[in-house]
Parts: structure tokens; C-alpha cells; sequence
């Protein structure tokens, strides 16, 4: 059979209900018989395995008898993966049309491009929950423009690092940085690959054009190990990823609480301005 162009991966632990509107979304926005889906079911213990049962022979479906978390689940899809791009994606997302083609146009027209996300809205808010990521002066990551109601002006921007709750990148470049590291488990994992395509040379963008809907963390024990993955990035990247702050935060901080001038807090606001005043 010819390759697919795109190979959609969904890890799921649990949620049947949220996974099967997910995917219902999915079927109804992409045309996937030009495409391959890779499902995982990272040892659920609700209804999932019998709903993934259900689905038609040309889905692949991965059980895992333990449950081993994002970043051995999805590694384990895409080393199954035929497509010549893999698009990660959370099973608590809700597609909407015309979500894909951006970000696709994205990735073929930057040469560049490691990885494209997109702008996520909090399903129960509508804010705005994602539109990439920045470091702060620790060289800790925090989401761009979160709630927010207007989307960030222009059809792309250029980010330090971004989500892998939907992330589109050639498989080629996923098997050269050797995938997720999996020393992280249910965090941190994205921003760490997103660090290391960085470092090797290339870009991360984000797409304006394309906007779904995300649950946010509706996993069960999706924070029980944040504590852990905190640590370990920041005995990594924090030094490195602190000088990008410098350069980043002073603007982000400024721009998110520009509305709320008094909810700035005066040590912050005089530190984010020395920076801006030094060019740093």
C-alpha cells in the first residue's frame, strides 16, 4: 500500500467518552482514508478497549498491559508509523473544520520547520489556552496568550516551544531526535523535544488559522508526577532556557496583564522593565 501522508496518534488512558467525541471530530474534519490512525490504549480500565474494538479494521490499535504514560505510548506509535508526517494528538481534544490545512501548510512551506502547533481554546471558557510557549526568567516554560479572547494577530508565529496536545512534525525528524524522552512521564516531554529541535537548528511555529477545543489535563494522574518532570527540566534546559527569557518574559508579562495594569506585581514590573530598557 502507498504511505500514508499523515499518521494521526491518539494515546488514551481512560476518558472513553471524551476519546470517542475526539475521534468522532477527527473523522468528520479529515478525509482518513488518505491517512493512517494509530491508537493506543495505555491499559484503561474503562470501556475504552471495547469502543477501540469496535472501530473498523484499518485503525491500529496498541495495547499496553501497564500503563506507561505520553511519552512511551506515542513513541511506540510512531516507530508503527507510515506517514511521511506524525500529528500527535490528546484524546480531550474536539476538532473543528479546516484545523488541519493550516497546519499543514505551515510545515511545507518552512523549510525550517520541526514542529507545528496551533491555538487551543479551554472547551469550558473559550479562552484561549495555548498559542505557544515562552520561558520565563527561571527558564521555565508558561502559555502564550492564555485567556485570552481574541487570537494573536497574523496567520503564524514563531514560537520557542510548543504543545504536543496537537503537534505535527515530519516522522523523519521525530526519529532523529529519538522521540519523546521517556526519563519524563504525563509532562514536560513536548517542551523538552521542543528544546533539543531548537538546538539542532530548527523551527517551531504556530498556526492562527487552525483553533480547536481542549478539555485541559482530563487524564486521570495527569499531574501526580509534575513535581518529578519539573525537577528534571530544570536540571537540563532551566540555564540555557533562562537566557531565552530574558528575552522573552519582559514582553509576555507586560502583554498579559496590560488590561489589568493593578494586578502587576511592583518587583516584577520593575525587573520586566529594566529589561526591556537594556535591550535584553
Amino acid at each position: 500500500m502507498p504511505s500514508p501522508k499523515i499518521t494521526f496518534i491518539v494515546s488514551a488512558f481512560n476518558c472513553v467518552d471524551l476519546t470517542r467525541t475526539m475521534l468522532e471530530t477527527l473523522r468528520s474534519t479529515v478525509a482518513l482514508e488518505n491517512h493512517e490512525l494509530i491508537l493506543v490504549d495505555d491499559a484503561s480500565t474503562d470501556g475504552t478497549a471495547s469502543y477501540f474494538n469496535s472501530l473498523p479494521d484499518t485503525v491500529t490499535v496498541i495495547r499496553n498491559d501497564v500503563n506507561e504514560g505520553f511519552s512511551v505510548s506515542n513513541n511506540l506509535a510512531a516507530k508503527r508509523a507510515r506517514g511521511r508526517y506524525l500529528l500527535f494528538l490528546n484524546n480531550d481534544l474536539q476538532l473543528t473544520p479546516g484545523w488541519l490545512e493550516p497546519m499543514l501548510q505551515l510545515a511545507e512551506s518552512q523549510s525550517q520547520a520541526g514542529a507545528v502547533g496551533n491555538i487551543q481554546r479551554n472547551i469550558k471558557t473559550g479562552l484561549v489556552d495555548h498559542a505557544g510557549i515562552f520561558f520565563d526568567l527561571e527558564g521555565m516554560p508558561t502559555h502564550a496568550w492564555k485567556n485570552r479572547k481574541r487570537l494573536p494577530p497574523g496567520d503564524w508565529s514563531e514560537r520557542n516551544a510548543i504543545t504536543a496536545a496537537c503537534l505535527l512534525i515530519k516522522r523523519t525528524v521525530f526519529e532523529s531526535m529519538n522521540g519523546f524522552d521517556e526519563d519524563y512521564r504525563n509532562g514536560m516531554e513536548d517542551v523538552d523535544l521542543c528544546v533539543r529541535l531548537k538546538k539542532k537548528g530548527f523551527q517551531l511555529y504556530v498556526s492562527h488559522k487552525s483553533v480547536i477545543l481542549h478539555h485541559i489535563s482530563s487524564s486521570p494522574s495527569r499531574h501526580l508526577l509534575n513535581a518529578q518532570n519539573t525537577a528534571l527540566f530544570k536540571r537540563r534546559w532551566s540555564n540555557s532556557m533562562a537566557e531565552i527569557g530574558k528575552h522573552e518574559w519582559p514582553a509576555e508579562y507586560f502583554h498579559r496583564y496590560a488590561r489589568y495594569w493593578w494586578r502587576m506585581e511592583p518587583r516584577k514590573f520593575l525587573k520586566a522593565l529594566r529589561l526591556l530598557m537594556s535591550g535584553r
